[in-house]
C-alpha cells in the first residue's frame, strides 16, 4: 500500500534519515518507535505529503494499482493544535470530511451526519459536542481529533502518540478501537509505548536517526 524507497532527508544540512526503505502492506499495523529527535514524526510527515524527501520517492497502491494518493487520517500531537481556534466538537469532527465537500456547499448530507454522529458516540464524546474545543481537557480534545481522523473512513490511519493525555480507560479504549479499525484500514502509529503496543502492531520499525530503519515483524 506504500513503499519509501532510498529516502533521504535532512534538516540544514544535518541528515536525519537516511537510506529508508519501508514496505507498508494493505491492512498492516505499525508502530514506529526509537528516541526523541530521531525522525519519527519527520518519517510520517514524509508520508502525508507535509514534507519531500530530498532523495528517494513514495508510492502508493490500492486494490493492487498504483494510484497517486490515499484518503489518509491523520492525528497529529497533541500540542501542535491550536486550542484557541473558535470550533465546537462537533465542527471539528466535521472536518475530517472537508475533503469530500466543497467550500460553497450549504450543508452537510444526512448520511454524513449519520457519520459523525456514529463517530462521536464511538469516541464518547457526543455530551461534548457543541463544546468549543477550547474547553476540552487533554483526553477529550484527543478523542475529538481522534474521532475527525477517522470520520472520513480513511484506507490509512496515521496517528502520532495518540495515548498523550490519556489515562488507562481512555488509553485501552483507544488501543481496542484501533484494532477494530485495523479490520479496515492500515494503521501507523508512533509511540513510546512499546510494551503495550506490541499486542496490536503487525510491524515495528525502529528509528535511529540517520542509521537504517530496521522494521521487525512481530511474532
Amino acid at each position: 500500500m506504500i513503499e519509501l524507497k532510498d529516502i533521504e532527508f535532512s534538516y540544514d544540512n544535518t541528515p536525519l534519515l537516511r537510506d529508508v526503505n519501508i514496505t507498508i502492506e494493505d491492512s498492516d499495523f505499525v508502530a514506529i518507535t526509537g528516541c526523541n529527535g530521531c525522525g519519527k514524526t519527520t518519517l510520517i510527515k514524509l508520508i502525508l505529503g507535509l514534507l519531500k524527501p530530498q532523495r528517494g520517492k513514495i508510492l502508493f497502491s490500492k486494490e493492487g494499482k498504483r494510484v497517486k494518493h490515499l484518503a489518509i487520517g491523520y492525528l497529529p500531537q497533541i500540542s501542535s493544535i491550536d486550542r484557541q481556534f473558535p470550533i465546537s466538537v462537533r465542527e471539528t469532527v466535521a472536518l475530517g470530511l472537508l475533503d469530500r465537500n466543497t467550500i460553497f456547499r450549504p450543508s452537510l448530507t444526512s448520511s454524513e451526519h449519520e457519520r459523525i454522529n456514529k463517530v462521536l458516540n464511538r469516541m464518547d464524546i457526543m455530551s461534548l459536542a457543541d463544546k468549543p474545543i477550547a474547553e476540552l481537557s487533554g483526553g477529550e480534545l484527543q478523542r475529538t481529533m481522534l474521532a475527525r481522523a477517522t470520520v472520513m473512513q480513511p484506507d490509512v490511519l496515521i496517528l502520532d502518540e495518540p495515548n498523550t493525555y490519556l489515562d488507562n480507560t481512555s488509553e485501552n479504549r483507544l488501543y481496542k478501537y484501533l484494532e477494530e479499525l485495523n479490520g479496515s484500514c492500515t494503521i501507523i502509529l508512533v509511540t513510546h509505548d512499546e510494551h503495550n503496543i506490541k499486542k496490536l502492531a503487525k510491524h515495528i520499525a525502529y528509528v535511529n536517526g540517520s542509521e537504517q530503519i530496521n522494521m521487525m515483524p512481530m511474532l
